[in-house]
């Protein structure tokens, strides 16, 4: 819900800094839709863990979210730079 959030919030930057917002704008609406879209597949995957009570974590989606973190903060001072 953050990045949907944060989504809406590059869209109001769009005008103070031009057409670039839109690539941060593309990114965090991806992570959010990933995330949205792998949602279920990892609640059940824990909760098969809990019963096990043998949790594995998830070291991919935790590097894809930290990427996507790194890009959105990479690309976010590069646009305000450029403006």
């Amino acid at each position: 819900m953050a990045l949907v959030t944060v989504s809406a919030i590059f869209l109001r930057w769009l005008p103070q800094h031009g057409l670039p917002i839109l690539l941060l704008f593309a990114v965090s609406a991806a992570a959010a839709l990933a995330i949205y879209l792998t949602q279920r597949r990892r609640y059940t995957a824990r909760s098969r863990g809990l019963s096990r009570e043998k949790v594995d974590a998830d070291i991919t989606a935790v590097l894809w979210t930290a990427f996507a973190g790194v890009a959105l903060g990479g690309l976010g001072i590069a646009v305000v730079l450029a403006a």
